[in-house]
């Protein structure tokens, strides 16, 4: 099992208000007009646990061992400028990387960070026994297929597409416990209310504060931003913040690396500051091929 990050290097993350609006403008993400916000922190824990809204939270970050729950996932108000983390995973279990590794890595995804506006309410397992209200992600999205045993790598094959991974309950409430029902998709920790397993009764957990505040509100459609906790970690002490691009980025700093990219001959598409899918495939590309040089 891989240690947690060193607490004297990595301190804990404060997520908030400003601290997202940073964010999102250091990876040149627009803000959205929607109210509610999903967020996604890889490799990082809620340090208390919150059940409800809060002005800030704080993350401790933890390297994630593809057995415990060592994400954070949530949904920031921009409306009432407050926030709310949960325990959860955005990397499948071991157990499904390791049965995908027979399967020539199909049945086993990880999602690539980025910025992703097609999440849905919907239903995790339509019309099965353990079929519970989620979110569905309805459009094509990068992910990663491996061949090895987790963690995944950048080296990992990169695919552009829709596997129909959900934003659903992770069925494991206690996220210091092994455990969760994942081959790929996002999970907030709980137990979650099923229609047709009556004997499951209602949400527990954080998965219960994640549902009904996003099942409360009229709002059908929501984007998420995905990013490494590390990484935000390091660009929030920075005092004036670097510039960072992830798929869905925007503006000078995707324009930038299109010309550079287009000048050693990996990008042939407009320069039009959006990292959109085909900015995204040569970036990808360049960087490999400058770590095999």
């Amino acid at each position: 099992m891989e240690r947690s990050l060193s607490p004297a290097r990595y301190p804990k993350i404060e997520i908030s208000h400003a601290s997202l609006e940073r964010i999102f403008h250091t990876w040149g993400i627009p803000i959205p007009r929607e109210e509610w916000v999903l967020l996604g922190f890889r490799g990082a824990s809620p340090a208390v646990r919150n059940r409800s809204l809060a002005s800030q939270i704080l993350l401790n970050l933890k390297r994630p061992d593809y057995l415990h729950m060592r994400c954070a996932l949530g949904i920031w108000n921009r409306l009432s400028r407050k926030v709310f983390l949960a325990p959860g995973s955005t990397v499948p279990h071991r157990t499904q990387v390791e049965k995908a590794m027979r399967l020539n890595g199909r049945g086993a995804n990880q999602l690539e960070p980025g910025y992703y506006r097609d999440f849905r309410k919907g239903e995790h397992l339509q019309g099965k026994p353990r079929g519970h209200a989620a979110l569905r992600q309805t459009q094509n999205r990068f992910y990663r297929r491996s061949l090895h045993a987790p963690p995944f790598r950048p080296s990992d094959r990169l695919f552009f597409g829709n596997p129909y991974d959900n934003l659903h309950c992770a069925w494991n409430p206690a996220p210091e416990k092994e455990g969760f029902s994942s081959a790929g998709c996002l999970v907030v920790s709980g137990i979650p209310q099923c229609p047709r397993l009556p004997e499951y009764g209602e949400n527990l957990g954080p998965w219960k504060t994640f549902h009904d505040l996003l099942y409360q509100s009229s709002q059908s459609h929501y984007s998420l931003l995905l990013l490494e906790a590390e990484a935000v970690s390091i660009s929030l002490r920075e005092k004036v913040a670097k510039q960072r691009l992830c798929f869905g980025s925007e503006g000078e700093g995707v324009k930038k690396m299109q010309r550079q990219l287009r000048e050693a001959g990996d990008y042939l598409g407009p320069i039009n500051g959006k990292m959109d899918a085909r900015t995204y495939r040569a970036w990808e590309k360049a960087k490999r091929s400058s770590k095999r040089a």
